[in-house]
């Protein structure tokens, strides 16, 4: 099972919306096929496995780290179908589906035709490598995570808002590896302004040429047309605002055939984040990373959408006259203090990575 976990890794920003999947044909203690899921419309890890092990599959064990799927409908064939015409006896699986199409039919499928079924071997690993398909099938909402790059006093700027060179160079490759592990981005118009940053993938090996999507959250449409981010000759780029923004720059925005999306907003002018993450997951963006600023941060915290927080400190100390990370959250009660589960921390580089999940 940890050999499937470790093939369906190497999927890892390939298969959204599609789960990562890795499957292992074993026959007398041997491995005798192999595969993972490579993409959408691509074959699924049990039939390239089962495609590589060819009739040495027959009477052999699959270990499978995703429920095999039963339902039709979609680009693939069903891989129980597959499974059982392989000759397939043992089936080992770590989590059922979560897509309600499947569900545990996959199971009840193959132990209908006569396969032993066992399940939930390494599930904690397994959820975690798909928590993000997870939320996606249960919910209809990305899975969101906040990432913040500060001092060791928790300040991300100067009191005059510059910023740049405050993390070190392996946490900027980090970064962004994150960004393409993730099918969007997004930053405050107060982000753009300040910094000017292109939010694109430029400092890791990138085969495929893949960007993330660039979420510009401005709710009366005050980011200057020379930004970077509307250059979209590497990335697409689509600004969010609201109906208090100006239609003259929305018309501009337009010309230059830069997406606009028009969400719900509050009495200030701020977008309604919760209708937004609805619009995504409609969009099938199933993973979002948050990048800022202090107040889009605080935005996302006091909604309850983050799911995991990732926070690089840089050995630095700025004070009280810096940025905070988080803007104001207004909690007057300690108890009542945003709480994060399943803390882990380690170096990169320089600097100090600290990472967990938000408790709802």
């Amino acid at each position: 099972m940890a050999m499937a976990l470790g093939l369906a890794r190497q999927g890892l920003g390939r298969t959204w919306p599609n789960p990562m999947v890795g499957a292992v044909v074993v026959r007398d203690g041997e491995v005798v096929g192999r595969g993972y899921h490579h993409g959408p419309g691509l074959p699924h890890a049990e039939a390239e496995a089962l495609a590589r092990a060819g009739e040495r599959a027959r009477g052999a064990t699959l270990y499978v780290n995703l429920e095999p799927c039963s339902h039709t409908g979609k680009r693939t064939p069903p891989c129980t179908g597959a499974i059982i015409a392989a000759g397939i006896v043992r089936v080992v699986s770590a989590m059922d589906d979560p897509n309600p199409k499947v569900d545990g039919d996959g199971h009840r499928t193959l132990a209908r035709a006569g396969i032993c079924v066992t399940t939930n071997v390494m599930e904690k690993e397994a959820r975690q490598l798909n928590e993000v398909y997870s939320k996606y099938m249960t919910t209809g909402l990305p899975f969101c995570t906040l990432k913040l790059a500060m001092s060791m006093d928790g300040r991300i700027a100067l009191a005059g808002g510059a910023s740049r060179g405050l993390s070190g160079d392996v946490s900027l490759k980090l970064v962004h590896a994150l960004r393409l592990a993730h099918e969007a981005i997004m930053v405050g118009a107060g982000t753009v302004i300040a910094d000017d940053p292109e939010l694109t993938v430029r400092l890791v090996d990138n085969p495929d040429k893949k960007q993330p999507t660039r979420f510009i959250l401005d709710g009366r449409l005050t980011v200057p047309p020379t930004a970077k981010v509307f250059d979209q000759t590497a990335a697409k780029t689509v600004v969010v605002t609201t109906a208090a923004a100006d239609p003259a720059r929305k018309t501009e925005l337009d010309k230059r055939e830069i997406e606009v999306w028009t969400a719900k907003g509050d009495e200030h002018g701020r977008v309604d984040l919760a209708d937004l993450l609805r619009t995504m997951g409609l969009h099938e963006y199933v993973n979002l990373l948050v990048e800022g600023g202090s107040r889009v941060a605080a935005s996302f915290l006091a909604a309850g959408l983050v799911d995991k927080a990732l926070f690089l400190y840089s050995p630095r100390l700025i004070g009280g006259d810096g940025v905070p990370a988080i803007a104001a959250l207004g909690i007057g009660d300690l108890g009542k203090a945003l709480g994060l589960r399943d803390l882990q921390a380690r170096r990169v580089g320089d600097d100090l990575l600290v990472e967990g999940y938000c408790q709802k």
